[in-house]
């Protein structure tokens, strides 16, 4: 399993600095996010979510403020494969064939930004239809327009 994590300080009731673990991570093939908190000054704390699905902005935003988007883009030759990376980006996200269609031909021009956690299980899910595609880490492109929310 690979997982990015990120912390945050936050105001506690108490007084003290509320520290908040987050992260996202790529377990079974699957995209998953969790979130805890910790205050050293009171003790307290606990857990603040996690889930399966789209991680809570305020979780991908402190991941992506420590790691950085990670650009995703088709390495086969040009055309190569277009049905199974239809297949993968329908089976991924609520989308139109037209709109489905659009994130393909992102995907095999200038790739598609996401949290690492996000490229990975994107990767994953292209290299299970038999799609090469590569990673780029410090993309300059923006995270923030990760296509939809992921299917369940």
């Amino acid at each position: 399993m690979e997982s990015w994590g990120a912390e945050t300080e936050v105001p506690c009731a108490c007084g003290g600095r509320l520290q908040e673990g987050v992260g996202q991570a790529v377990r079974d093939g699957r995209l998953c996010w969790d979130a805890e908190s910790w205050c050293p000054s009171c003790d307290g704390g606990g857990c603040l979510g996690f889930g399966y699905e789209d991680a809570p902005d305020w979780v991908r935003g402190p991941v992506l403020r420590q790691h950085g988007p990670v650009l995703v883009r088709l390495t086969g030759p040009a055309g190569a494969g277009r049905g199974a990376v239809l297949r993968v980006v329908r089976e991924a996200w609520p989308v139109t064939l037209p709109q489905a269609v659009g994130l393909a031909r992102q995907l095999a021009g200038e790739g598609l930004a996401g949290t690492p956690a996000e490229a990975a299980w994107l990767c994953g899910r292209l290299a299970e239809r038999g799609v090469p595609a590569e990673t780029l880490p410090g993309a300059t492109g923006t995270a923030a327009d990760w296509p939809w929310t992921l299917h369940a």
